[in-house]
């Protein structure tokens, strides 16, 4: 979503309106919780700096207003109104839905004044589908790196944790020391200690290469003698061959001694880490600064792809997160209510994410009107299901 541009106007309802936290514990909101990044619904506060707020959204995401400062009560006593509802909506909560490009105004009012906050909504960027369970971060740091990169020294630093089955790639810091975290990726080292620690570098690659146990790996790069960088091993040098139970190991010690990660991962290690890059194996309990991300696992075991692969015939880009149960309901006033009661969802894979459901919106329970919620789901691949329903207060 694009960020919020502020721009000048602002009346204050009858109030001081200021900067704000995030919280509400008023029991007048029914079931109230926060959704992170996901979803592209985000949350906007107007400031009393007497300016006009202009709101830019994208087609399909969500605002949602908040005036801190103001108690609940009074907050139940504002209305809100949409210039050009083709083009933006508004609920009685001060949720705003961006369905058009196009400008409108959305009016916020009690019995005492009045704010008008413009909303330009534009179309919605490409989003591309996800596939990597990796964290990443520094991006900045990357990005300059990569434009000012003049091949005077390698652009990553690898390390593997072998005790905590955890990748962790380095970019260079301003002086030129590896210390700036920008991927962690989990792995099987070997099983018993079977991989080799110490200090080694990228010497070799190959798109498929056999294997102990007369099986391939898929991206592979060398870093010393036999041992590898390469994919859970595959039957056949054929991407739907894949031996699925020893993916699902996949955070274990598992392997010969080679690491082992997702293809997505092996990918881009095959792809951004030149023969000499170096790689230092270790031990520690620490998994590293950007901690150790989760697998993705896979439940259908005639399925013999893996999920994290790009190759535009696997049948995993046709599949994400699904949310259930999710449906309009309605309420008397004063009633309160479980928003996540029979809500369910599973990810990519079909694993049970229901844990990771959130719920997104505002709902006064004493205050008649039209509210929209979004549930949203999230799955280790970030790929993501979001389903609005509307809770109508009678």
């Amino acid at each position: 979503m694009k960020k919020i541009l502020c721009v000048i106007l602002c009346i204050a309802l009858g109030v001081c309106l200021v900067s704000c936290g995030c919280e509400n514990s008023d029991e007048n909101i029914v079931n109230e919780t926060q959704a992170d990044t996901a979803g592209n619904i985000s949350e906007f506060v107007l400031t009393d700096s007497a300016v006009e707020e202009v709101l830019i959204l994208e087609v399909g995401d969500a605002e949602i207003i908040r005036i801190d400062g103001i108690s609940e009560e009074q907050m139940e006593k504002i209305s809100w109104s949409s210039g050009d509802e083709s083009v933006a909506t508004v609920d009685d909560a001060g949720r705003v839905d961006a369905v058009k490009e196009g400008v409108t105004s959305i009016i916020i009012e009690n019995d005492e004044s009045k704010i008008q906050c413009s909303v330009k909504v534009v179309a919605n960027e490409d989003s591309q589908l996800q596939y990597s369970t990796a964290l990443t971060a520094n991006h900045s740091v990357l990005e300059d790196n990569i434009r000012n990169f003049d091949g005077s020294k390698m652009l990553y630093y690898i390390k593997v944790n072998r005790q905590e089955n955890c990748v962790t790639v380095y970019t260079y810091d301003k002086n030129g020391e590896y210390t700036i975290p920008i991927r962690a990726m989990i792995c099987s080292s070997g099983a018993d200690n079977g991989t080799i620690t110490g200090e080694f570098s990228i010497y070799y690659k190959a798109d498929w290469n056999p294997l102990f146990g007369d099986v391939y790996g898929k991206y592979v790069s060398g870093f010393s003698g036999d041992y590898l960088f390469h994919s859970v091993p595959y039957f056949y040098a054929e991407s739907d061959t894949l031996e699925v139970e020893e993916y699902n190991k996949l955070g274990t010690s598992a392997s010969m001694g080679c690491i082992r990660m997702a293809v997505a991962d092996t990918k881009w290690i095959f792809d951004n880490c030149n023969v000499g890059t170096e790689v230092l194996v270790y031990d520690d309990a620490d998994p590293g600064p950007l901690g150790r991300p989760e697998s993705m696992h896979i439940t259908d075991l005639l399925n013999g792809w893996d999920p994290t692969d790009d190759d535009p015939i696997n049948p995993y880009n046709s599949k994400k997160p699904v949310i259930s149960g999710a449906k309009d309901l309605q309420i008397r006033k004063g009633e309160e209510v479980n928003l996540l009661e029979n809500i369910t969802a599973i990810d990519t894979c079909s694993n049970d994410i229901t844990a990771n459901v959130k719920v997104k919106g505002r709902v006064y329970n004493n205050k008649p009107g039209t509210y929209t919620i979004s549930y949203i789901a999230t799955d280790a691949m970030y790929r993501t299901d979001r389903v609005d329903v509307t809770v109508t207060v009678v």
